[in-house]
């Protein structure tokens, strides 16, 4: 049995549709389960199970041998997480698969606490004395999705990345397949994966945009103050307007631009090109 904490989340409802599709036996652990039913219906077997409650994690994973973990953003995230590994191992779970930050983001000095703490918890996994797989996906195209409103009402893209610069960009989906392998066949164990795709620069993007759209939507590089009192003014809290911060200056290095085949040679299909993305989620882009 694999237990997934995570699951209602974009990159969550991937592993849980790839899991689906190889037959596998799992259990979702969520907060509201009710609320997720609704979501998956009654093909998917849920549990109660809040990070935040460890034994809540130790009771819902009764049973389970292996377990995919992924928690959403929060200053608590190394607490949350961390204790949720040793929740699982008193539950007898023998092998998590982790999804972290990207090789640049879970650093020991990076500038975001997210970052910081994606490294704190690979650590305590492999020191966990549990077999473990780590997995540190790129830059997600579904991150695209957020610049929808701004092309529906300016016919352009702002933000502060360089329009030049190269973004290894993956899909959500292929990072589930890539999960579902892991999680089902041996051969992982002890493995850290930075999952690329291929690479592209936001004018690639534009440009796709305004080819599906028939209409210019043009790319504007901005300055990274800029977009930071935008986050303000928004009352993002510091924390996540650093780690966006972060983020922004670890893509305008260069450094997210590296590709490899991981995601073709683990889930056995090429990852996704960010043309197929844009057609599949064009709808959104429209008035």
């Amino acid at each position: 049995m694999i237990g997934v904490i995570g699951g209602t989340g974009n990159t969550g409802r991937a592993v849980v549709k790839a899991l689906k599709e190889k037959g596998s036996e799992f259990r979702c652990l969520v907060r509201d389960p009710e609320a997720a039913k609704k979501l998956f219906g009654e093909v998917v077997e849920l549990e109660y199970g809040d990070v935040s409650d460890h034994s809540s994690v130790e009771k819902g994973l009764e049973g389970c041998e292996k377990l995919f973990l992924l928690t959403g953003h929060s200053p608590a995230l190394a607490e949350q997480e961390i204790g949720t590994i040793q929740a699982a191992k008193r539950a007898g779970v023998n092998y998590i698969v982790k999804l972290s930050g990207g090789d640049a983001v879970a650093t020991e000095d990076c500038p975001s606490l997210i970052g910081r703490s994606h490294w704190q918890i690979e650590q305590a996994l492999k020191e966990s004395g549990l077999e473990w797989t780590i997995l540190r996906p790129g830059f997600f195209m579904q991150n695209l999705i957020n610049t929808a409103g701004m092309v529906k009402g300016q016919s352009k893209v702002m933000m502060p990345i360089s329009s030049t610069v190269k973004i290894a960009m993956i899909d959500v989906n292929d990072t589930g397949d890539v999960a579902a392998e892991v999680l089902t066949k041996p051969g992982h164990e002890s493995m850290t994966y930075f999952l690329s795709g291929h690479a592209y620069t936001l004018e690639d993007f534009t440009s796709i945009l305004s080819n599906e759209l028939g209409s210019d939507i043009p790319y504007l590089e901005i300055p990274l103050e800029a977009a930071v009192k935008a986050m303000k003014e928004r009352d993002m809290p510091d924390w996540l307007i650093d780690h966006q911060s972060a983020l922004m200056g670890i893509v305008n290095s260069g450094i997210a631009g590296t590709t490899n085949d991981h995601i073709a040679n683990l889930s056995g299909h090429a990852p996704s090109t960010l043309e197929q993305f844009v057609k599949n989620h064009i709808d959104l882009f429209k008035n």
